[in-house]
């Protein structure tokens, strides 16, 4: 039955008692007219049970609009739920296709969960993706943090300013890929390959290296702080004001790298091979260099107050015009020293005339070997 029906219904019948009420009052009040006590106590009454109408159809209404938004609240949340139950599906559906190993089902997949926002919301956070095909991948911004992605394939993929934090990507191909601007602080790159990549301001705060291998990679002003990358593989790679405080490369292969102007204080290069690396600029102040190869490297400018280097080392280095040697001295002033040329800093009295000359001999006083 509709509303509309029961709602005039209602309307007559209050109009109707309301003009019963109105006449039976007027009629209590006529002169002459018998019973106007009780026609007027009728009119009252009428009047009562009109307002008793008004009110409780009002009421009525009330309750009938509670249950319509109660019911349709319920049906909102059943579809919701559906709705999420569905989706849920679709997800597990697509991380499995992307799981896969087929290049082809885990690309339909992986289109699919970037038309519904899925790759950058969490979705693929601590996925189990170990094995995966994901070979020149457009995954730009894509949210693996926490991801077992042992073994993955993500050569010549796109990864720019992807959140890679605590994943798990050990000896993971990522040839090529480009990196830029990605986070994996903490995540596990050992045996991984990321030889030629676009590593570029990438963060690897406190990520795990070892016998990784980056020959060749991009990685100008990327943060490599406190890296645990022991044996791993440099040679070539592009390191130009890169941040390497802290981070442990012992017997790493830097030969030929571009390390101009970055920042290697207190860094572990123990036994690493820095032969013919460009070192420009560099801060090695309180830097582990014992036993490490700089045969033809260029020091050129190079902070190194407080490291550890053995003179033999130092020797075989291709230039360290400018730089500032362990014991604080100049490079050119310990050579004028050498010679006894040299007249070190000292304070001077009240008449001008030097305090007097230091006789120490500094520890870095060596015989430089030729140029090779």
């Amino acid at each position: 039955m509709s509303t509309k029906p029961k709602g005039l219904s209602i309307q007559a019948i209050v109009i109707i008692l309301l003009l019963l009420a109105v006449f039976f009052g007027w009629l209590g009040y006529q002169p002459g007219t018998l019973l106007n006590e009780y026609a007027r106590g009728l009119g009252l009454t009428l009047l009562g049970v009109a307002l008793v109408v008004v009110l409780s159809d009002r009421l009525a209404t009330r309750r009938e609009q509670q249950l319509m938004g109660y019911l349709e609240q319920q049906r909102q949340t059943q579809e919701d739920t559906q709705l999420a139950r569905e989706q849920q599906l679709l997800k597990t559906q697509l991380v499995r296709e992307v799981a896969s190993g087929d290049a082809g089902l885990a690309a339909r997949a992986i289109k699919e969960l970037d038309a519904q926002g899925w790759l950058t919301d969490g979705t693929l956070a601590n996925a189990h993706l170990a094995g995966a095909n994901l070979r020149a991948a457009h995954l730009g911004w894509i949210n693996l943090s926490g991801a077992f992605l042992s073994r993955i394939d993500l050569e010549d993929a796109d990864l720019s300013y992807a959140n890679l934090a605590t994943a798990n990507l050990s000896d993971a191909h990522l040839s090529r890929a480009n990196l830029e601007r990605a986070s994996l602080t903490e995540t596990d790159l050992r045996g991984a390959d990321l030889s030629l990549a676009t590593l570029n301001e990438a963060d690897f705060t406190g990520a795990v290296l070892e016998g990784a291998t980056l020959s060749g990679a991009s990685m100008v002003e990327a943060n490599l702080s406190k890296v645990t990358a022991e044996r791993v593989a440099l040679n070539g790679v592009n390191l130009e004001r890169a941040n390497l405080v802290e981070s442990n490369l012992s017997y790493a292969n830097l030969e030929r790298a571009v390390l101009t102007g970055a920042n290697l204080g207190w860094a572990n290069l123990s036994r690493v091979n820095l032969e013919k690396a460009n070192l420009a600029e560099a801060n090695l102040s309180g830097a582990n260099l014992d036993e490490a190869r700089l045969h033809g490297a260029n020091l050129a400018g190079a902070f190194l107050f407080g490291a550890r280097v053995s003179l033999k080392a130092l020797s075989t280095a291709r230039s360290l015009a400018n730089a500032t040697m362990p014991d604080g001295v100049k490079y050119e002033d310990w050579v004028r020293r050498q010679s006894g040329d040299y007249v070190p800093p000292a304070l001077t009295n009240n008449g001008g005339a030097p305090a007097g000359y230091v006789t120490t001999d500094s520890p870095l006083d060596y015989t430089p070997v030729d140029e090779v």
